[in-house]
């Protein structure tokens, strides 16, 4: 026989494996778990009599969806009957459960245990079994017959028999081990059968221990029988629903319980504090069947509840006002279908504020209410970056579901000016812009952060005149028809934000001027012109409309404009921003300059001073940001060309007199090599006044100017890449000795000289033979002596890495000796 410890490890293992581990050594398993439960506690025994299992959904009733949408179908599969869950459980053991507490209605039989305490001059207790004529011997006190007693009945009566005959002593009474019983769970339950049970045992727990009820038992219809007669119906949705177990009557031995099948049902769906499947009784009605699942949520919409039904051998739809008493009467058969739909999320008596407020959201709306009732000051209301002079109300027409805009002046409106602090009606929406659009965000929002300390780029994009209007401008345009155009006009030109614009009511030139943010100080006030297309007998006519726009302004003349009409306001003749150059390094007045069109880089010179004495002007680097874009793309291109070719050698293995090493080294060069956008110029020659040498400046162009470099520098395949002190008259051939000479591998007749002013010399413009040649070297100088290669596919690409690596270098190392 295994020990108490044995058989613990034995329970903690699966139940599979606890029965192969009994078939394997003879051991009886259900008598190691009921003596094994008969030594533990009554908890202990409670949780092993009855174990948790999930209840499946019925797939006979109610599972026809058809006509309804995907989401009502996946919503109603979700559904389960109402209640089984609760009495769900896999019976394990036919043992009494016995830690329920004693009512003190209890009455005492045979069997039970009693434990009195007597206490007083000594102490003494006894523990006494009712044997079967309803006797319990006490010691002193002898039999006593207590079968029949109540609980309350049995303490008094000891306690008064100990007074009276055992003087000096008092007694405590209570239940020990109470008496066990055998009832009968009929009909469809989950395992109906004989079932042991405590002598407190009641009707649900009786159901519980039976492991619930079966897919189709019934739980209003729960029936107690006892010597053939029905003593008391239970309908279990009473104590679920409501709390009342009046009909969850005590059990006595020999009682049974009977679950008839289940009657009809009915799905409550949609907006009910409790969706599910329920039992149906007979003449139960639509309120029932809402209070059922726990009546109707606040967002529920009772005027058109949906009810489908099966009428004639088909499924059909009945519409059910929920409001009145006649419809709540209204009697649900089996395997009708109720969905309470929701109320629509229109918010009639509010109106809507967005864009760039402080408090932006949804407010009640009431008769009278104006845009300066809820913002009532600049400073609080508004941002800071908030556009003062143009906003938007967007009016919503209930009707024709169509939108109309109407334009005001913020500024204006939280004055109290009665033209734009414009009464509102429900449903519409007031946009506030600021005056800032997204490609000026980060310096704007620098600007109003500067003023409020929480303004971000991000912010300040979000209620641009871009971002608000996208959804405008697309509604109006949806809302566009043969009969009435589209609702927008395009303003461009010289305006802040040109751009489509909503055409508001009573719409002029002005107010589209005020829309675009206004004129820039380049409009040319004296004419403007709007271009209109009409349609007549089938045609489009376009005419041109031209204007004063300076007498517009000043609201000296009106001019209307209309659907699809576009204001074009003129530039300034010969206007021209200006743009901002530097100029840096050996000059007299370094420093940022601002240039106007037309200007070029020897008027620039004159105004910086000229040079200083120590200048080194034809080693000078001039600039610009559209050169320094082209060398990007080409750094970009030959990089990507070359990881390629090393791509294609790894997978050839083929590497010729190029290898991988070299090429990765070139690769890691390239990707580190910066784009300087260095145009060559003959700066002597531009100082001279030849214009044919001259440029034109440009926003961004830059001209730094290092001092003088007595040096000239080898870089490439010598023995010894070095710089050397410029000495002159010394010859190229000459530089090269002192570095040792030329390596195996260098291209002696590709050997190039990269001059001060970038400008690049070969040596074969001179001599075939770099020993023989008489190239001078000049301050500044850079001797370049490439690597010598055969292998054809990557020759050019090779040549060109190297020499874009190298000017490169050269330029920026004359940028960095500034």
């Amino acid at each position: 026989m295994p020990s108490q410890a044995q058989i613990e490890q034995l329970k903690n293992l699966p139940p599979a494996q606890q029965r192969a581990l009994a078939r394997q050594y003879g051991i009886d398993l259900d008598s190691l778990t009921s003596s094994s439960s008969s030594s533990s506690s009554d908890d202990f025994q409670r949780e092993d009599t009855v174990k948790p299992r999930t209840v499946e959904r019925n797939q006979s009733e109610g599972e026809r969806t058809g006509g309804r949408s995907d989401q009502q179908r996946e919503s109603e599969e979700q559904l389960k009957f109402f209640g089984y869950d609760i009495f769900a459980g896999e019976p394990s053991t036919f043992a009494p459960i016995g830690n329920a507490p004693v009512p003190g209605s209890y009455r005492i039989g045979p069997g039970d245990t009693i434990l009195i305490q007597l206490y007083g001059k000594e102490s003494i207790n006894h523990q006494l079994t009712v044997n079967r004529e309803g006797v319990i011997t006490v010691p002193d006190l002898g039999p006593l017959t207590v079968t029949g007693m109540s609980y309350e009945e049995l303490k008094s009566f000891i306690k008064d028999k100990v007074s009276k005959r055992m003087i000096g002593m008092q007694a405590a009474v209570s239940m020990g081990e109470l008496r066990s019983m055998q009832v009968f769970v009929l009909g469809e339950a989950y395992q109906p059968g004989a079932y042991t049970v405590s002598s407190l045992t009641t009707i649900s727990q009786a159901l519980i221990a039976a492991g619930g009820f079966s897919n189709i038992g019934s739980l209003r219809n729960v029936q107690l029988k006892r010597s053939g007669e029905t003593i008391v119906t239970f309908d279990v949705y009473d104590l679920l629903i409501d709390g009342d177990g009046s009909k969850d009557r005590i059990l006595q031995p020999g009682d049974a319980v009977f679950i008839p099948p289940r009657g009809g049902s009915v799905k409550v769906n949609g907006e009910v504090l409790r969706p599910a499947i329920y039992e149906l009784k007979q003449g139960e009605t639509l309120e029932d069947a809402i209070e059922l699942a726990g009546g109707e949520l606040p967002s529920a919409y009772l005027k058109a509840i949906q009810l489908y039904r099966v009428k004639d051998s088909q499924r059909v739809l009945q519409t059910v006002d929920a409001t009145t008493d006649e419809a709540l009467q209204l009697a649900v058969k089996q395997g009708d279908e109720i969905r309470v739909p929701r109320i629509s999320e229109v918010i009639d008596n509010s109106v809507k504020i967005t864009g760039a407020v402080t408090r932006s959201g949804s407010y009640e709306w009431y008769p009278g209410l104006s845009i300066s009732d809820f913002v009532t000051s600049v400073t609080q209301d508004l941002m800071p970056d908030t556009d003062l002079n143009y906003g938007l109300l967007i009016r919503d027409d209930a009707d024709t579901r169509e939108i109309s805009v109407l334009q005001f002046n913020p500024g204006l409106a939280i004055d109290g000016d009665e033209e734009h602090n414009l009464t509102l009606q429900p449903r519409d929406e007031v946009l506030f812009f600021s005056r800032f659009e997204r490609e000026q965000n980060r310096i704007n929002a620098g600007f109003s952060k500067s003023v409020s300390g929480d303004v971000d780029a991000e912010t300040t994009a979000r209620f641009s005149r871009s971002r608000l209007l996208d959804s405008v401008i697309a509604r109006l345009s949806a809302q566009g028809s043969v009969d009435n155009q589209a609702q927008y006009i395009r303003v461009s030109g010289e305006v802040r934000y040109p751009g489509e614009y909503p055409l508001v009511v009573n719409a002029n030139v002005k107010d589209m001027i005020a829309a675009a943010g206004g004129l820039k100080e380049s409009a040319f006030l004296a004419r403007a012109e709007v271009t209109r297309t009409t349609i007549e007998n089938g045609e489009a006519q376009t005419e041109y409309l031209p204007f004063n726009l300076e007498s517009v302004l000043s609201g000296n003349e009106t001019i209307d404009v209309q659907a699809r009409d576009r204001l074009n306001v003129f530039r300034i003749p010969e206007w021209s921003d200006t743009v901002d150059v530097e100029i840096g390094g050996e000059v007299r007045f370094p420093g940022t300059y601002a240039v106007r069109r037309g200007d070029t880089l020897q008027d620039l010179i004159k105004r910086a001073g000229g040079f200083t004495k120590n200048a080194f002007i034809e080693g000078s680097v001039f600039t610009r940001e559209e050169i320094k874009s082209i060398e990007r793309e080409r750094i970009s291109s030959l990089t990507e060309r070359l990881r390629q070719e090393i791509a294609s050698q790894t997978l050839t293995g083929d590497g010729n007199n190029i290898n991988y090493e070299q090429l990765t080294q070139l690769l890691n060069d390239l990707q580190d090599t910066q784009a300087v956008g260095r145009l060559i110029i003959d700066i002597p020659s531009v100082i001279a006044g030849r214009s044919d040498y001259d440029v034109e400046l440009m926003d961004g162009d830059r001209l730094m100017v290092p001092s003088r470099r007595n040096m000239v520098s080898i870089v490439g395949e010598v023995q010894m890449p070095s710089t050397y002190r410029y000495e002159e008259g010394v010859e190229l051939s000459q530089y090269l000795s002192r570095s040792g000479g030329v390596k195996k591998r260098a291209d002696d007749e590709g050997i190039y000289v990269i001059r001060a002013n970038g400008l690049i010399e070969t040596v074969e413009s001179h001599d075939s033979w770099f020993r023989n040649s008489t190239l001078v070297m000049q301050p500044g100088d850079t001797i370049v002596v490439p690597l010598d290669t055969s292998y054809k596919d990557s020759l050019d690409l090779w040549v060109s890495g190297t020499q874009i690596v190298y000017q490169m270098a050269v330029a920026l190392a004359a940028l960095n000796n500034i």
